[in-house]
């Protein structure tokens, strides 16, 4: 870690959630946002929160992208990299569709998405055995399902109708939803260093934060198969 970069996380590093290992795994971490084209503001307050926590990379997936120096501010040694929505906005060939997805994350660690919808995206996550975080927002609750290990599983079918990303645009709504997904894919990318990642051995965990002021929930998912998608015999997972 460079001597300024020790200095800039000095507080964070502290942290024993955190820690030296646990900080230099973010800063060599890639992270692809995906969010919808016309000011998702969930998916930008997760990319801000992601950067200033000292990601390394964030990829902008369907989204205008921000201006870099804005991302750049509490993260200077941050690469910013910017794609269009891999298959177009428009239906096309499913299978298509997919192999886009898988090209468009590949080196990516962990993808955070605004949606729920299983699509070619979520396919691909499964067929490359990357860790996704998906938000939305419903009319009384945000909600955060983090899918902390899933695959790689090489026969998952991609060839499903492509759903572009539900954008999120109310204003405190966004900044819960956001905040919860950066959350928790800090945590998901800090890995082992962090005593509760370390207690919480399920695969996924969903949250729900009721946007009236009432009891946050959080439940862990330990469901058994390495691929969610096809199951490997066992019960898929579904997601509504």
């Amino acid at each position: 870690m460079q001597p300024g970069a020790a200095h800039r996380y000095l507080r964070q590093i502290a942290l024993p959630e955190v820690g030296p290992e646990g900080q230099e795994r973010l800063a060599a971490a890639s992270v692809a946002v995906a969010g919808q084209s016309d000011g998702d503001l969930a998916a930008e307050i997760a990319a801000r929160y992601l950067a200033a926590a000292g990601v390394g990379t964030v990829r902008l997936i369907g989204q205008a992208p921000p201006d870099p120096d804005v991302l750049r501010a509490s993260n200077p040694d941050l690469t910013v990299q910017s794609l269009p929505w891999p298959g177009g906005d428009q239906p096309g060939h499913a299978d298509a569709d997919g192999r886009a997805w898988v090209r468009a994350l590949d080196g990516v660690d962990l993808v955070v998405r605004s949606g729920f919808d299983d699509d070619p995206m979520l396919r691909a996550t499964v067929r490359l055995g990357i860790p996704v975080v998906l938000l939305r927002v419903l009319d009384d609750r945000a909600e955060v399902l983090a899918v902390r290990r899933q695959g790689p599983c090489p026969h998952v079918d991609l060839a499903i109708p492509q759903h572009r990303a539900e954008g999120v645009f109310d204003g405190p709504a966004a900044v819960v939803a956001g905040t919860l997904a950066a959350g928790e894919a800090l945590l998901i990318l800090i890995g082992p260093t962090a005593p509760a990642a370390a207690a919480t051995p399920a695969r996924a965990r969903h949250l729900a934060v009721p946007l009236d002021g009432g009891e946050p929930r959080a439940q862990d998912i330990p469901w058994a198969p390495e691929c969610c998608a096809c199951g490997g015999g066992a019960t898929e997972m579904v997601v509504s």
